[in-house]
Parts: structure tokens; sequence; C-alpha cells
């Protein structure tokens, strides 16, 4: 199998293959292997590789899922994996051993994904952009000045250039929804708890994160998400699937649907013209497909998001070095943790078990009126991004001259639009819009209410074929890659 070829190719469009005999997940693991190798000096997304494991998982007798055999990534963080080590992309954590799987990465497994590594993130996940100290900055490959977006920024780098059709991401505060806006690709946050987070931990982030994958199409999301959604027996949080397949609900009718449509953050500010003409641009062609568009404004109650919500995910972070402390038997030096990882310890140090409480209470009582405020649609439409992917370097969580305030003003400036979608726990999605053929696309963001993933699923995949999607090539692409 040629790179033109498998690059060409979604993940059910290479498990059709596979099951139709044209090709054998050998071949497709081939390619995936060599443009990895091609592609990865170019844009260091992959941190660690499993190709030996990935070969012999290929050899092996697949699964009949409409994945089966598809080539992916695990992000380096939050879930583990019998066969690579979790390194939270903290130099800290270099040598730390493979765990057992983690429930979610077991269903990929059944599934039929080929696991070939894992991607970049930022230290502990915790930036808006990906530029670890550990392993080194993954650049974009549509342009290696801008960021990939944080925190999934390998795997938007790895979809997008085509390496692999569809990785691991991870969103507490729009990780999955930022990069796939930088990069051109399309991302769902699901409903909180709809993948399992055990069980390793009962939640993350005090159940702002939500894992799933970014894709180049809409076909690969939704099977992705029939393969990993549903409770974990035993786990207090047990959300149930809105649909028995989202797969084969892109096949359904779409209802006529009321869709919101705001163009200011929930802060009350503008984002950038071009964010904001995207978004009109997209809004327009919704209506034409039959939908009710109305003006939206978020309820007074979104402007409170503050210092305090980073406190509830500062709190994993810390619990993690903390087992690595007591497992190592020594302290990190300073050389071994960026500067935000170390204030994240010194806060958490300050915080009272009221003080988490109460953050806690804040960010359920932003998310019930948030809720309500949408009573009256079915889906809300806003910018995926304040302005356009921002240059490489323009954010620093790793230096001594690290700010905090600065900091998370400048990455909430950046990507206003995401943060108040984990609080509520509700489904969002960023969708890629081109708006002149070969330029950097830009992105929108859909949004809608909890159990109702189908939803967002169904229209995207109306846009997709509307904006036609396949045709967002970035310059540094697998399909142009020769062989050898």
């Amino acid at each position: 199998m040629n790179l033109s070829d498998y690059a060409g190719c979604d993940a059910v469009g290479l498990a059709s293959l596979i099951r139709r005999g044209e090709v054998t997940t050998v071949d497709v693991t081939e390619a995936a292997i060599k443009a990895i190798e091609v592609l990865n000096p170019k844009l260091n997304a992959v941190v660690l590789r499993n190709f030996d494991n990935a070969r012999q998982f290929a050899a092996a007798p697949q699964c009949s899922s409409p994945i089966a055999g598809a080539p992916f990534l695990l992000k380096d963080v939050n879930v583990f994996s019998a066969d690579m080590p979790t390194t939270f992309s903290c130099r800290f954590f270099a040598d730390a051993a493979p765990k057992a799987d983690s429930e979610i990465v077991t269903r990929w497994r059944n599934s039929g994904l080929n696991i070939l590594g894992k991607s970049n993130t930022p230290e502990f996940a915790e930036d808006f952009v990906c530029e670890p100290t550990f392993r080194g900055a993954t650049l974009n490959p549509w342009n290696p000045l801008l960021t990939t977006g944080g925190s999934s920024g390998g795997a938007g780098a790895a979809v997008a250039s085509g390496m692999v059709p569809i990785a691991h991401a991870t969103d507490l505060g729009g990780s999955i929804r930022i990069p796939a806006a930088c990069c051109g690709v399309f991302g769902l946050k699901p409903t909180s708890g709809l993948n399992p987070q055990g069980h390793y931990y009962l939640e993350l982030a005090n159940g702002l994160n939500a894992d799933h994958v970014l894709t180049r199409s809409v076909r690969d999301s939704a099977a992705a998400l029939d393969a990993t959604a549903g409770p974990l027996a035993g786990t207090r949080y047990q959300v149930e699937r809105g649909v028995k397949s989202y797969l084969a609900a892109l096949d359904l009718p779409v209802p006529k649907l009321r869709i919101g449509l705001c163009l200011e953050t929930p802060a009350g500010e503008l984002p950038g013209e071009r964010q904001v003409r995207a978004t009109e641009i997209v809004a327009d062609t919704l209506q034409h497909l039959g939908h009710t568009i109305v003006e939206y404004s978020y309820p007074p109650e979104a402007t409170g998001i503050g210092a305090w919500a980073e406190s509830l995910w500062m709190i994993d972070v810390v619990h993690e070095l903390d087992k690595r402390i007591e497992a190592l038997g020594r302290e990190p030096d300073d050389s071994e943790l960026e500067a935000l990882t170390r204030y994240a310890r010194s806060h958490v140090a300050t915080l009272s078990a009221m003080d988490l409480y109460t953050s806690r209470q804040r960010a359920h009582e932003i998310g019930m009126k948030l809720m309500a405020s949408m009573g009256h649609l079915d889906l809300l439409l806003t910018p995926a991004l304040g302005s356009d992917p921002i240059p490489l370097g323009s954010l620093d969580s790793r230096t001594d001259a690290f700010n905090f305030q600065a900091w998370a003003e400048q990455g909430h400036r950046f990507a206003p639009f995401a943060y108040i979608c984990n609080l509520a726990g509700q489904p969002a999605a960023s969708l890629p819009v081109q708006l002149v053929a070969g330029e950097h696309p830009l992105a929108v963001q859909l949004a809608g209410h909890h159990r109702q993933d189908h939803l967002i699923l169904q229209v995207a995949a109306q846009l997709e074929s509307h904006f036609e999607w396949r045709r967002y090539i970035p310059p540094i692409w697998a399909g142009d890659c020769p062989w050898g």
C-alpha cells in the first residue's frame, strides 16, 4: 500500500479495504510506520514508538469492527498501556514503568485499533499549546511556525498530516477541540462520563475531563465512540449512550434543529474577524440545510470562570506527583518539572477541602445555568477559537519567566469557548472550515445537550459533506511523501 493511498483513507475506509481483502492489516500498518518515519522528524508528533507490538497485532486475526486494523496513537497522559510507559510528558516520569491497560485502551484494542505509539502533549496536558520541555514542541503541518494547540497537539499533527487517521485525545478544558481547530481536523469532546475514565481514576479534573479521539472524518469519530461509550461496572458514574450506534445514526434522517448562534465569548468579547466570518458562513449553511438559526447569548454566570476553576485540574497533577515521589523516594528537582507544574504544587498546598468543594459547586452552578439557557435550543454554534492559531512560543508555562495570571488570561483569550463546555459536561466538537482553498482552515464549535452526542455528529456530517473536509490537505502531508 503506497502512502498516497494510505493517507487518502480514514479509519473506516482502511478497515473496509481490509475486510474486502484489497489490503491486509500488515500492509496498512507498514504504510503507517513509513508515514511516521518520514514525517515525524519534521513534526515531532509521535514521542514513543510501539512498532514491534503493532506488527504482531497486525499479523494476528482481526475482529470485524468498522475500524479494525486502523493505525492509532495513544496520548502520553492519563491512560495506561501494558506495552508503553505513561510519562505525562514530564522528565520526572522519564523511566516510569508501563501499567496494565486502562479500560478505554482495552476497548480500543478490542475494536481492532492498532496502537503504533504515543503522541506528544504538554507536561501533564496542562497547556493551550504543545511545547513540552521534555520532548520538544510539536509543529503544525499547516504552518510549522504556528501552534498545533494543546493539549492534544501531537495527536492533532499526526492526524492532520496523515501519519494516522485517528488518535487518542483528552479534553478537560478544550484539549480535543483546540488542536482540532489549529490543525484542521475534527474533534468531539463527548458527554462527560460517556467514555470510561477508570479503572485507575474515579474522575479526572473533578469530572471535567473526557477522553475520545481526533479524526479527519466524522464517521471515524462516531465509530470510535461506538467502541468505547458506556459505563464501567463498579464506577460511580454510569452514563449510558444516547443511541444504540453513533455510526448508524449518521445514516438516519437529520431532524430539523433549532441552533443558537453566538459570536461573543462567554465573557462578552468578540473573537477575531476571521473566526466570526467562518461561523457566519456555517450558520448560513445550516440554515440552507433546513435548520433554524436563532441568536443566543451566554448567561451572565458564564463570565464567572476564574482562577478557581484551575484548581479542579491542578489537584490531579499534584496527586500523580505525590505518587511518583513516594515510588522514587525523592523530590523532583527544578529541571524535572516545568514552571506551571511547580506553580500547581504550591497552589494546591494552599487549598483547603472547603476551597475544593466551593470550586466544584461553582462549576456545577455555572453548568446548570448554561444548560438552562440552552433549554430552547438543540445545539449551539460558536467560533472554536478566539483567534487564528498563535505563533510558537507565544505562551510560556515552562520557564522561570512564567506568570500564572498572564498565562491564564492569554490562553483563555485564545480559546474562550472551550472551558465552559467542560464545566457543563456537555458534548462539544470543533469542525474545520476552509474559507479559501489551500489555506489553513478555521474552525467552529457545536455544543449540545447531555447524551445528545449523536446530534452533533449528524450535523457535523452534513457540514463535512458540504465543505468537503477531505480536500483539506496541509503542506506537510503523508500522501505527498515518496515510499522510500
